[in-house]
């Protein structure tokens, strides 16, 4: 068998959001041992300090896992989805302030930061506005120039994180579906809300085995990303969880990707 055979020469991240739940319960639990990056909640959308804590202590039952910040705009009302507009100056101090808490609460249980996550409506715009991208990259490489910004794969991201020189990995999502451009369709309920195992499987398998979705009237199209989002909000979420490790032969955390288009001025 030769080394570019597909099912044994791509190392793909799992990255899952936890932490966005209130109390003592993590919601996500169930998840965690089939990811290897998680994007634990600030507390700006969902989640309060004891669950955020009780998610970051509840990593340590899991081995070389990445742990990083799911920022949001601050929307505690409307889980981050709605279209809520913030200045440039707004919006950076929001995120130092996540990022500021969460790095506290990972260091008392002896992780540092390793990426960042944007969720929701800020997750959607970083893909399409220039600004609110540039504003979310520079506040990240004030607080850390090592993190990793995660977000849809867009010429507005790639083309930000290179003049930021913030580091970026590309993210595919199979609950949700595709533009022929290869730009996300926002999740809607009557559409990705029920999504059953077969549809799930074979969308699984174009973007594991040949980097492609596929988009209505269009056919496959290529789409290039580094991790792949494990849903929460699915009632099989799980199942759909053990079917992408099982794909995956050789999955990578975040912090160990290799990313070569990044240059730091350190160097």
């Amino acid at each position: 068998m030769q080394a570019s055979d597909p099912f044994i020469s791509r190392q793909i991240d799992l990255n899952l959001n936890i932490g966005q739940g209130f109390g003592e319960q993590v919601l996500e639990k169930e998840l965690l041992a089939y990811a290897t990056s998680v994007n634990v909640s600030t507390g700006a959308h969902a989640g309060d300090p004891l669950q955020i804590n009780n998610a970051i202590k509840l990593c340590k039952e899991f081995e070389n896992l990445s742990l990083g910040a799911l920022v949001s705009y601050p929307d505690l009302m409307g889980f981050g989805m709605r279209k809520i507009q913030l200045t440039n100056e707004e919006l950076r101090a929001s995120i130092l302030m996540q990022l500021g808490a969460l790095g506290s609460l990972a260091k008392s249980h002896g992780y540092e930061l390793q990426h960042v996550r944007p969720h929701g409506y800020l997750y959607q715009q970083i893909a399409q506005n220039y600004s609110v991208a540039e504003t979310l990259a520079k506040a990240i490489q004030e607080f850390s120039k090592w993190l990793i910004l995660v977000g849809p794969a867009s010429k507005v991201l790639e083309e930000v994180g290179a003049w930021t020189n913030v580091r970026t990995a590309f993210e595919a999502r199979l609950d949700l579906r595709y533009r022929a451009d290869g730009s996300q369709i926002p999740f809607e309920l009557e559409h990705d809300g029920e999504l059953d195992i077969d549809t799930i499987a074979q969308r699984a398998r174009d973007l594991v085995y040949k980097s492609s979705v596929k988009v209505e009237d269009v056919g496959d199209i290529e789409i290039k990303y580094e991790s792949l989002h494990l849903p929460t909000r699915l009632k099989n979420s799980v199942e759909i969880a053990k079917l992408l490790r099982g794909m995956i032969l050789r999955p990578l955390a975040l912090k160990s990707v290799d990313y070569e288009p990044y240059l730091s001025e350190f160097i």
